[in-house]
Parts: structure tokens; sequence; C-alpha cells
């Protein structure tokens, strides 16, 4: 391999990228420049006080000590065994699906021929354990917010694997590796560009980002399924919505950007890495220039155009695939 670390590719994905250090790093700059980013647009500062110099980069680790010394509430009117281990469950599941993408020529926890189908069912499974989450706080913020979650998951889940679907058919293979390498003449966005902008769009939906952070709506119900969370807990819950966007920005770097190309090894990694800022920075933009949608109009995008969208990309991914 094509790599300058004394460690084997399998390792180097779990400790490196995209395992361990790359999610918990993602954690605390994605939340750090969503604010910086918001802030700017809004003429304001963002977290400035804890590391100045730093323009305040350590912010969300002087958040994340203060939550865990926080005090830790169980409720009684609930499984305490199942309150606290569902989060800590949610958080881990969101990032199972980096085990089968690969981040260079090598570098992938689990390869598997279909791997990157593996990862996509994976992130729609994860969805279940959000709604348990909030069935189990026994809070009528939770159900609420539980409910809008699966309006949601259903409005998005469709088009979100018939996108995928789309570029499986026009590459001819969920093999990671194969993935890329279809697109060393054109990349997959160019390949099919409605089954990228249903990607782009399900994503924010799968994120609940705005203007999909519906279940959410803290003026409305304080934090959705998150609601009776705190402390360390908290911090899993809350965690679990970055690492799905840190999952999803990266299936979709392979899937519509030639991945690692034109390079490989550490090189190759850093372009993988770079190419996830395509579906990162939108996300956070959105958050600061969009209002919320209702949940009607959010149902109304994703079983309309969305979905409409999400059929005609696979159609055209099956005409390009029978020209070609």
């Amino acid at each position: 391999m094509d790599l300058l670390f004394p460690l084997s590719g399998d390792l180097i994905a779990a400790l490196v990228f995209p395992g361990v250090l790359g999610i918990f790093g993602f954690l605390v700059v994605a939340i750090w420049l969503e604010r910086k980013l918001v802030a700017r647009v809004q003429w304001r500062f963002g977290p400035l006080y804890v590391s100045k110099p730093l323009g305040g980069l350590l912010q969300p680790v002087a958040d994340l000590f203060k939550l865990v010394f926080s005090e830790l509430v169980l409720p009684r009117h609930t499984n305490r065994l199942l309150f606290a281990a569902t989060p800590i469950l949610l958080f881990f599941a969101e990032g199972l699906p980096v085990v089968f993408i690969a981040a260079a020529p090598g570098v992938v926890m689990a390869p598997h021929p279909y791997g990157l189908a593996i990862a996509v069912v994976l992130v729609l499974l994860v969805a279940v354990l959000v709604v348990a989450m909030a069935w189990i706080e026994a809070d009528k913020f939770t159900y609420i917010g539980a409910m809008r979650e699966i309006l949601l998951t259903a409005a998005y889940e469709v088009p979100l694997l018939l996108a995928a679907l789309a570029m499986f058919l026009l590459y001819g293979t969920a093999d990671p590796h194969k993935v890329v390498e279809a697109q060393s003449g054109l990349w997959g966005v160019l390949l099919n560009p409605l089954a990228f902008v249903v990607y782009l769009v399900a994503l924010l939906m799968a994120t609940t980002r705005f203007p999909f952070e519906i279940p959410e709506a803290e003026p409305e119900v304080v934090l959705g399924p998150y609601t009776e969370y705190g402390s360390t807990l908290f911090i899993y819950a809350f965690g679990a919505n970055y690492v799905k966007l840190y999952v999803l920005s990266l299936l979709g770097a392979v899937l519509f950007l030639g991945g690692w190309l034109p390079a490989a090894g550490v090189l190759g990694v850093l372009i993988t890495l770079a190419k996830m800022g395509v579906f990162v920075l939108p996300a956070m933009l959105a958050r600061a220039i969009y209002p919320r949608y209702r949940i009607d109009q959010a149902l109304r995008i994703g079983w309309g155009q969305l979905l409409a969208l999400s059929a005609a990309a696979v159609l055209w991914s099956l005409l390009a695939a029978w020209i070609w």
C-alpha cells in the first residue's frame, strides 16, 4: 500500500479514518464550524471565549466536559436500563456503516463486494432506534418528536435508497473500490445529477438538518426525541445526528465525487475527507438561510418531488447503462 503508516489498511480505517478518530474529530470540528458559519452569515461572532486565539475551536470540548460532569438524571417513570442504553446504542449504530466504506484503496475495515449497499441499509435501519429512544422516555414531547421522526423517515428512505440504487445500476457494482474506479472518467454527480440532488436533499432529511429540523423543533417540542436526556447521555443522543451526517457525507463522496481519485494512500484519504465537505457545508449553512418546514410540507417534498426525481434517476441510470 502507498501509506506512510506502519499499519495495515484495515487498522488505519478503524483507528484513524473513517473510524474512531475520524468520527470524534468530526464531532468537535463540525459543531464548532457550524456555529461559526451560522454566526458569520448572521453577523455574529459565534464561539470565541474558550481558546480565543484559536477562534473558539475548543468550545465544543469545553461543552463536552460540562456535560460529562453534569448530574445524570434517570426518570423514575421509565425503564432506567433501556433509557441509558438506547442513546449509546444509537450513537454507535449510526457509525456502523463506515465499516463497509473505503476511504482510499485498501483503507476499509470490512471489504465486501456489496459494501456500499450494506452501508445504505444500515443507515436506513438506525432510525428505528431514534423512535425507540423517544418511546422509552415516556414523555408527551418525545412522543411528538417520535411521530415526526417516523413520518420524516418514511418520506426520505425510499428516495435515498433509489438514489443509491441508481448509482449502483450505473456502475454495475456496490463494491466501494470498483465504484470509485468506475468514476475515473467522469464523477457520478455528472453521470447522474438527478440522483445527486435527491441524495443531498435526503441527507438533510435523514440528519434532520434545516429546513427539516422537524422532530426536534426547539420552540415547539423542546428537543423532540432527546428532551429527557442530559449529561453524558445527551452527548450520545445529540452527537448521533452528526455521526449520521459524517457517514452519509463519506458515502456521498464515494458514490458521486470519485472518492479518493485522482490519488491513493494518505493523499487519497485527505482527498476523500475534502470531498465530504461538499455535503457537510451545505447542511450546515442551511441552518442560517432556511426556515424550518412544517411536517406536511416536508412530507409533500419527500413523497412528491423527491420520490419522482429518484424514480427518474433510476430510469436515467438504466438508460445510460443500456446505451454504454
